[in-house]
């Protein structure tokens, strides 16, 4: 159930800084050289991209050389993990749909065994040429950039609004549509509606958190598993329809299932996106949209 707007205690002080956040990026770093696991590849991905994301939204306020050295320098990098951290998650995801000794199990997590083991070969030599001495020195010099505009300021509450006005857009697209494209278009109009909530508007972050997690969670597993059925029409040619035809029927029963959970987090009473749009002012959004709760009507059904 989508929660109402109840703004709890908050201190500045508590907030952690662009600063701390781009030295938490080589920390992770120096560490996945030791560990190239699924869970500290995403957590230096997580670091980054909140470097990234928050330099995306400073530039947007108050344009600067800096925040755009940001994403030049992450950008190998990023693009790197990402095509790793695709590749493990694909391989839990054959393994936790169907169990062992399937054929198809069996040849698929051979694939992407070695697709794994060339991204990360691929991630490493990014690391390698990832500048920690530039990423250090561009953290320092633009910490006080970063502070020009303090958190819960107008400046992020009209941005945040904007990019929930872009979201309701997509979410009536994907609901009409159903197609890959628009559900993953969707995925990421939402990661940035909460990428400015989550780092510049703490407040409501706190209340409105499990209900943006959940639905980013939902939409990433069903762009996960639109990957895998890709994968899998791809890759297995050589397979009795029947056997392949199994896994798409199960991949689709699993997306249903997440797609189901989705529409229902934003049709119930007191759904998550009233309670987005009852806590942002209104009046600021560049081009006016639907409200939340009229767009899940419109493509409901």
């Amino acid at each position: 159930m989508a929660n109402t707007l109840s703004i709890p205690g908050f201190s500045a002080e508590n907030q952690i800084g662009f600063e701390t956040w781009m030295e938490r990026v080589i920390e992770l770093a120096d560490g996945v050289r030791k560990d190239w696991g699924p869970a500290a590849v995403h957590d230096l991905r997580v670091a980054l991209r909140r470097c990234r994301t928050m330099s995306d939204a400073l530039n947007e306020i108050a344009p600067g050389a800096g925040w755009r050295r940001v994403k030049k320098e992450s950008r190998e990098l990023f693009d790197a993990l990402g095509e790793l951290r695709d590749a493990q998650v694909e391989r839990a995801w054959v393994k936790r749909l169907v169990p062992s000794g399937d054929a198809v199990r069996k040849h698929m997590l051979r694939l992407l065994s070695r697709q794994e083991r060339k991204r990360g070969a691929e991630a490493a030599r990014a690391l390698d040429r990832f500048d920690a001495k530039i990423w250090r020195k561009l953290g320092r010099k633009l910490q006080s950039k970063s502070e020009e505009f303090p958190l819960e300021s107008i400046v992020f509450q009209r941005l945040a609004l904007e990019r929930l006005d872009e979201a309701v857009v997509l979410c009536q697209r994907a609901r009409k549509g159903r197609s890959r494209v628009a559900w993953h278009r969707l995925r990421i109009g939402l990661k940035r509606f909460r990428y400015i909530v989550e780092n510049f508007l703490p407040q409501r972050y706190g209340t409105w958190a499990p209900d943006l997690k959940r639905t980013q969670e939902l939409l990433g597993e069903v762009h996960d598993l639109d990957v895998l059925r890709a994968e899998i029409r791809r890759r297995c040619d050589g397979f009795e329809e029947e056997a392949v035809a199994a896994w798409l029927q199960k991949i689709e029963k699993e997306r249903a299932v997440r797609l189901d959970e989705f529409r229902a987090i934003g049709s119930q009473p007191n759904a998550a996106w009233q309670a987005w749009r009852a806590g942002l002012p209104t009046g600021y959004a560049a081009k006016a949209s639907p409200t939340p709760e009229r767009a899940m009507a419109a493509s409901a059904g």
